[in-house]
């Protein structure tokens, strides 16, 4: 899924020089497929009004969510391509165009607690990550993080016994479907907004996701237990056609980074809000939440991170090793 071709490089410069070089003001489409009001909407609706009011370089941007300048992989093409200049995704996404990035996806791996977790987001190995991206037409200007996932089923999911012969939907990460290999589930790639009725009809048992999420896509409706296993987190990369990025004056793109580095604490903010109404609303359906132990936890953990670490370094090859090695070294892990 690497970017081809001198047509598509022609046609991203093309298009860039078009949008930035002939027109007085920046054009931006900020696309992402989750509702309005979900805290990665809110985010891109920020970044939208602080660079409106940005005196330095005002660019016109808009927001398109749930999906209306097509699905994921339409997205992150159109960066490649310069047909749309912004997208706000989780990384795993970008795994297929990028197999480092699929370190993101490890559970049991990082921080667990929040303020913990976006000082890594800042560091030196974040940093390195991000760059890789460039070389398939994209540059990430930052991650946001949205919560901690949990998984949801209509019965506990405590040890990997009870995850056997489930069918769970998976993103299109490598690293997500051989963690669910691992587990003994049967994981599912679908587009996310048929997740709900594949739950409903029973197409599929499981799914993980941050409680935000599985309030605002309402698959509380169709799961009657979520387990508070907090075994990995979904960060979304904002993520910036390059061409359109190579286009735009230096106070421009001055501008647009800091209006990525604010809204991500405004994504943080209504995370950590909505959470106390998702788990409202899963009590008053009746949803049985259900905690982890700490030997459960640990279980989990030793079942799939380290084979897991091996997959990746498989994949991702000397780069990973090179990548995952600097996340540990940062995080203190072996």
């Amino acid at each position: 899924m690497r970017l081809k071709g001198f047509f598509f490089t022609f046609t991203a410069a093309a298009i860039a020089l078009a949008s930035v070089g002939h027109a007085a003001t920046p054009t931006m489409k900020i696309a992402h497929v989750v509702p309005s009001g979900d805290p990665r909407d809110l985010g891109a609706v920020k970044v939208k009004e602080l660079l409106a009011a940005d005196t330095r370089c005002s660019i016109n941007a808009t927001v398109y969510p749930s999906a209306q300048l097509g699905g994921t992989t339409d997205l992150i093409e159109g960066m490649q391509i310069g047909s749309v200049e912004a997208v706000v995704l989780p990384a795993s996404f970008m795994v297929g165009f990028e197999p480092r990035i699929g370190i993101f996806d490890f559970p049991f791996f990082w921080p667990t607690k929040t303020e913990d977790l976006l000082k890594v987001h800042k560091g030196p190995a974040m940093a390195k990550l991000l760059k890789t991206t460039e070389a398939q037409g994209v540059v990430s200007l930052g991650v946001w993080h949205t919560g901690y996932k949990q998984w949801t089923a209509n019965k506990p999911l405590k040890q990997p016994s009870d995850f056997a012969g489930l069918k769970a939907r998976v993103m299109p990460s490598p690293v997500l479907v051989e963690q669910q290999k691992i587990l003994g589930l049967n994981p599912v790639n679908m587009p996310f907004p048929e997740t709900y009725n594949a739950l409903q009809n029973r197409t599929i048992d499981a799914q993980e996701n941050p409680l935000v999420t599985t309030f605002v896509m309402k698959f509380h409706e169709v799961q009657s237990n979520v387990t508070m296993s907090n075994h990995g987190n979904l960060d979304q990369l904002f993520m910036v056609s390059k061409a359109w990025w190579d286009g735009l004056s230096a106070e421009c793109r001055t501008a647009v980074s800091e209006a990525v580095d604010k809204a991500a604490d405004v994504v943080v903010a209504k995370t950590e809000e909505m959470t106390g109404q998702a788990m409202t609303a899963f009590k008053e359906r009746g949803v049985t939440v259900t905690e982890l132990s700490d030997a459960e936890y640990q279980t989990l953990r030793e079942t799939t991170l380290p084979g897991l670490e091996k997959f990746y370094v498989a994949k991702a090859g000397a780069p990973g090793k090179e990548i995952l090695d600097s996340f540990k070294s940062e995080l203190g892990l072996k």
